[in-house]
């Protein structure tokens, strides 16, 4: 008997998503690589859900959750993938599609509420763009944004005294009329912005609506590729451009999240050039605003194009020079916007001038961050930038826990820090962090400090041999604790020793904190590099340690991110001083590293290790043995009290 409830039907596809996988030629048994066209997944990371069914796939790299409608929007191209990895698609259209693949009858579609909900917010904004255009001489904030009633025209802008929003208002809500501008996206959907010139700050958020789903503004200049094309985030940008000069063409995304919109675009303009049998080399030049977020996506959207093989350069303070935005500069100057769009199409790279400008912005900005050891930041230049820096040493030396105090540090000048700890679990790291507090804040008194593993056994809470329990110690334990709670959200330790992640996977996870934050550039640590998962099945440990360096050194470019990679040291060499031999597979390490350092005892001096005084320290030094910008051969000398993982500097060494 057919099924006639759309709920059943809806499950029963829902099943099919194994035999779905098997015809993309997916083993569903094990991983495979990510279908999110975002997560460039060179290390299979996406598998079955089983736990619900195995009716969805969960990614553990960029964490998307789909089921078989997601996916099979996302394969055919009729899905935009979110920034929070949600799927948007016709549901309707993309339910029928898959019922007809797998012969299931459907009966009368009757359509939902909210489907009758936006299609009818799709006809009154169809109705609302073509009665706004009647009205637009009856404002004049055009002109205040340097817009001229010529190009308003061509692109079929209007103006409503008294707008309000078609959605909440067909719900039956009540609404608050505004004056807006309405910027034309699509022949039913708009941008509507508040005209006023004195927002209530309540109203300021409401002040850009966008009716209707998601489209570019001006995507038809994209179908040419005659005139060079100005990628921007607002529509008053791509107006602003497109005023200043006739010799370009301008397109607006609408939001740094819409980049899987631009794709789609292009795929559609390059699919119809394909069938027409023309060629299409269009020219982009990609200015989206001017902070740090469109910095982030300036460079994302340069990626996505060198993806597509198109040419795309990066013009924002070029075009801007130091003002926010394309219509920030036009209202300012216009004569000076033409001007920066001529310059622009004569020198389309911009390469010395984005050099000169990134020097100049580097004057009033502190480009390193301190790594906590006052010697350590004088050999670097002032601590860490945006750089790969690899750190070895023998077994048991306490490499670890020298990067880890470095990470605490960072951690407490409110910069985040991922910490990837292979070999090491997230309790016993955080136990040797407040372990190190209880030394640092004990003055004179040594019965206050306490080690990890005492902290971990609790055993300052214990009763002692005199039959009363020690509220002195007590007290300042939790004291280290409370002190660790104002900071350690900003230390993100990443067990991996039960699921090892690989380079791509802490790549993965980097990039999807850099996308959500892009005015905050993490530090990232790896503890440590040869035990890293293979990116690829049956590569020898050379073609590993190859591909991860390779991998997590991307991070400094793309995402300004400092990287530091412990190494385990060649057995061989456990006798002898720290040198670039001293590393396993050392030629690639040298070849990538930016700053080499290796740790070793001062005077090649090995400690007594039964020596049990927990208040003694051992003499340890840093080699720099390599630093691409600065000075190597260098030495920095440290007491370390292993007992309470304390790396303290020797401030004359």
């Amino acid at each position: 008997m057919p099924k006639t409830n759309f709920n059943e039907i809806k499950s029963e596809l829902k099943s099919k998503l194994t035999d779905y996988l098997g015809e993309l030629g997916i083993n569903a048994d094990k991983k495979f690589n990510c279908i999110n066209p975002y997560h460039d997944d060179k290390n299979p990371s996406m598998a079955l859900n089983k736990k619900n069914g195995s009716t969805s796939v969960h990614c553990f790299g960029c964490t998307v959750s789909w089921d078989i409608f997601d996916l099979y929007a996302v394969e055919t191209e009729q899905g935009t993938v979110n920034s929070d990895g949600t799927v948007t698609y016709d549901f309707k259209k993309i339910m029928n599609e898959l019922a007809k693949k797998y012969g299931i009858n459907l009966p009368d579609y009757k359509p939902s509420q909210e489907d009758l909900l936006d299609q009818k917010v799709g006809e009154m904004a169809q109705y609302t763009i073509e009665v706004a255009q009647a009205h637009l001489d009856e404002t004049d904030y055009l002109k205040k944004r340097g817009i001229s009633m010529e190009l308003a025209k061509r692109f079929h802008l209007g103006y409503v005294p008294t707008w309000g929003n078609p959605k909440p208002a067909l719900e039956g809500k009540k609404i608050h009329q505004t004056p807006r501008i309405i910027i034309p996206t699509s022949e039913n959907t708009y941008l509507a912005r508040d005209t006023r010139s004195n927002i209530p700050d309540e109203e300021k958020p409401y002040k850009k609506t966008k009716v209707g789903k998601a489209h570019l503004f001006n995507d038809k200049a994209l179908l040419q590729d005659t005139k060079p094309i100005f990628l921007v985030e607002g529509e008053f940008d791509a107006l602003s451009i497109m005023e200043a000069s006739d010799k370009v063409e301008a397109v607006a995304l609408g939001s740094t999240q819409n980049q899987r919109i631009l794709k789609d675009a292009l795929d559609d303009a390059l699919h119809n050039k394909a069938n027409a049998n023309m060629p299409y080399d269009p020219l982009f030049l990609i200015a989206m605003d001017n902070d740090d977020a469109g910095d982030m996506a300036n460079h994302q959207i340069a990626q996505l194009l060198k993806g597509m093989h198109f040419v795309g350069h990066i013009v924002t303070h070029a075009l801007v020079d130091n003002h926010k935005d394309a219509n920030e500069a036009l209202v300012a100057d216009k004569a000076k916007l033409a001007s920066n769009i001529e310059k622009i199409l004569k020198e389309p790279d911009q390469y010395l001038n984005n050099l000169m400008k990134r020097i100049e912005q580097n004057l009033n900005k502190q480009l390193f961050i301190p790594t906590g050891f006052s010697n350590l930041d004088k050999a670097l230049d002032g601590g860490l930038y945006p750089q790969l820096y690899i750190i070895g040493a023998v077994s048991s030396l306490g490499k670890t826990t020298f990067t880890l105090q470095i990470a605490d540090s960072i951690a407490r000048q409110k910069r985040p820090v991922f910490f990837f700890s292979l070999e090491t679990s997230k309790d016993t790291l955080t136990e040797k962090n407040i372990s190190k507090i209880t030394f640092e804040t004990a003055g004179d008194d040594s019965s206050l400090p306490q080690t990890a593993r005492s902290i971990d056994n609790g055993y300052f809470l214990e009763t002692g041999k005199d039959g009363f329990k020690h509220p002195k110690v007590m007290k300042h334990v939790l004291k280290a604790f409370s002190m660790y709670k104002e900071y350690y959200q900003n230390l993100m330790i990443n067990n991996g020793i039960t699921n090892r992640p690989s380079a791509q996977d802490i790549y993965n996870q980097v990039q999807a904190y850099c996308v959500r934050h892009p005015d905050q550039k993490p530090v990232v640590i790896v503890d440590y590099l040869q035990i890293l998962k293979p990116m690829r099945d049956n590569m020898t440990d050379k073609e590993a340690v190859t591909s991860s360096v390779a991998k997590l050194n991307e991070l400094t470019e793309k995402f300004h991110a400092p990287v530091i990679l412990i190494s385990s040291f060649n057995r061989q060499n456990y006798d002898s001083p720290v040198s670039m031999q001293s590393f396993k597979e050392s030629g690639e390490i040298e070849y990538y590293s930016d700053v080499l350092m290796g740790l070793q005892y001062q005077d090649g001096q090995k400690p007594d290790f039964e020596d049990t005084d927990p208040m003694t320290s051992r003499k340890i030094e840093a080699v720099i043995l390599k630093n691409r910008n600065g000075v190597s051969r260098s030495k920095v000398g440290f007491d370390f009290y292993s007992a309470f993982n304390e790396f303290i500097p020797e401030v004359d060494y």
